[in-house]
């Protein structure tokens, strides 16, 4: 599987397909289109019709990444959405399993697909107290998985804590390090305020310092904002350049660039950065597939 490269990831109610072009023009690298939480227990089968038909109409690969969530495998609507997968046959796209508890959930959606011979990508959502203790087995489950998502607000409603960064840092941080050893990248909760854009340049950048590549996002006026938050600026490429292109010529594995001591993980880190600014939304921000030599 190719990795993702998302910087955003904007939610679109299945129920609303009157919005789902209006998405897919906000300027996000994915657009989701959501059968869980956004969507009443009477309306999921009309929103199931409607999210199917959006996944399959995403063959030409234009425009963004078309990502559909599903609700959790442990409920019949979930069920229901993963027999409706198999019978729309889409060529590509990307499938959010939301509230996974352990492995074997995962292990068991990527089972169905592959005997039905899809060809979809997996983003494993943590957002239960027992998903964040099997965060790395999770994560690690199955090539098919090419992102894993955190779920915060149901994590928050568990715990029995508000919403709060210092409430979810420590699921936060389990999350991330999952995605990192699993060598995929990790995409953060939406920021629920959406008439707060520097609170959500704030998070997003607060999220990334901790090791997120992406945020989602519930409003299209977010868009901006967290691409932003999740490009490099021009100064960061032009350091990440620099130290890369002196790394040519380490003979010994350590250089000095502007008076630093500059080892193996630091060019790692430089090469991400150089990967996510040259090709925005879809270049590699994972090692899954090869380290740096």
């Amino acid at each position: 599987m190719d990795d993702l490269g998302w910087r955003s990831v904007l939610f679109v109610p299945a129920s609303r397909p009157d919005r789902f072009d209006k998405a897919l023009a906000a300027g996000a690298d994915a657009v989701c289109v959501d059968l869980e939480d956004a969507v009443a227990p009477a309306h999921k089968q009309d929103a199931r019709a409607a999210a199917m038909r959006f996944l399959a109409e995403g063959g030409g690969g234009r425009g963004p990444d078309r990502v559909i969530r599903i609700n959790t495998p442990r409920s019949v609507a979930g069920m229901r959405d993963a027999l409706a997968l198999i019978e729309a046959h889409p060529s590509g796209g990307a499938v959010v399993v939301p509230k996974i508890d352990s492995p074997e959930e995962v292990c068991w959606i990527d089972q169905l697909l592959t005997e039905a011979g899809l060809d979809l990508r997996l983003v494993a959502q943590i957002e239960t107290l027992r998903g964040i203790d099997q965060a790395a087995a999770i994560t690690a489950a199955s090539r098919r998985v090419s992102a894993v998502m955190f779920g915060g607000l149901d994590l928050a409603a568990e715990l029995g804590v508000p919403a709060s960064w210092d409430g979810l840092l420590y699921g936060r941080s389990r999350v991330v390090h999952a995605a990192a050893q699993a060598g995929i990248p990790a995409i953060d909760m939406p920021f629920v305020d959406v008439r707060d854009a520097k609170g959500c340049r704030t998070e997003a950048q607060r999220a990334l310092s901790l090791g997120f590549t992406a945020k989602m996002a519930i409003h299209p006026a977010q868009v901006p904002t967290i691409n932003e938050a999740y490009t490099p600026t021009p100064d960061e490429v032009a350091d990440a350049e620099r130290i890369v292109a002196a790394w040519k010529d380490a003979p010994d594995g350590v250089i000095q660039v502007d008076g630093k001591m500059v080892e193996r993980p630091i060019v790692l880190a430089m090469r991400r950065t150089l990967a996510r600014a040259r090709a925005p939304g879809r270049a590699s921000t994972s090692t899954r597939h090869g380290d740096v030599a």
